[in-house]
């Protein structure tokens, strides 16, 4: 019972405390781990739908590159159709990039090719990924991610689509579930009044063990 009248030591009771603390952290940067995973596998399948219209794109090599177009914005608008995804064809014309789908803009209005970054990506690289983060007006900042691929591959510059997807924190729609974080947030909350109730109730006992003087324990009759 040293422990709870020793004016140095018994600041270790507040150590439950520390490590519940320390796991409410825990949790909210696992939960913003779990969410940019979630993202990152958002990104990784607009991107293997592109890789795929490519493949699908390149599969006939003697093909007139023109018969491309239509198969191109179609599987380009649908993808731009969904929830909170970008999705944008161009085509190269007299030198200028000349957007050839139909823009949904559910999500904001936005234009890669007004980021020199991206300008310079596209310009120097097949394919590739870029972030480019920006704040829609009355929107709340974010950052997209990019996927970007020229095709048909074997094509001449003048004859090649240059085909974008792009994905935000936003696009994701399948949520942690509630029940998970609830009963999470509980959990610490119920176990945290346990821990400064059984403080509160050792600390009341060290002192009256303390105020005993020789007789610490009282004996049965």
């Amino acid at each position: 019972m040293n422990i709870f009248t020793d004016s140095k030591r018994k600041y270790l009771l507040l150590i439950p405390i520390v490590v519940l603390v320390f796991n409410a952290v825990y949790f909210q940067y696992a939960t913003k781990e779990i969410k940019a995973a979630m993202l990152q596998e958002k990104f990784v399948e607009v991107k293997n739908e592109l890789n795929m219209l490519a493949a699908a794109v390149e599969a006939n090599p003697e093909r007139i590159w023109l018969d491309y177009e239509k198969n191109i914005v179609d599987s380009v608008e649908f993808l731009d159709m969904l929830y909170q995804v970008y999705g944008a064809a161009y085509k190269l014309v007299d030198g200028e990039f000349s957007l050839i789908t139909e823009r949904y803009f559910e999500t904001s209005i936005f234009e890669p090719l007004d980021f020199p970054e991206f300008i310079q990506s596209i310009l120097t690289e097949e394919s590739g990924s870029i972030v480019i983060g920006y704040a829609p007006e009355r929107q709340n900042y974010r950052e997209l991610h990019l996927y970007f691929r020229w095709m048909p591959i074997y094509s001449p510059q003048n004859e090649r689509y240059l085909v974008i997807a792009g994905v935000s924190e936003l696009s994701v729609v399948t949520e942690i579930p509630l029940l998970v974080s609830i009963g999470l947030w509980v959990s610490t909350a119920v176990t945290f009044l346990l821990n400064v109730w059984l403080i509160i109730l050792l600390t009341r006992l060290g002192y009256i063990y303390d105020q005993r003087k020789d007789e610490k324990w009282r004996s049965g009759r």
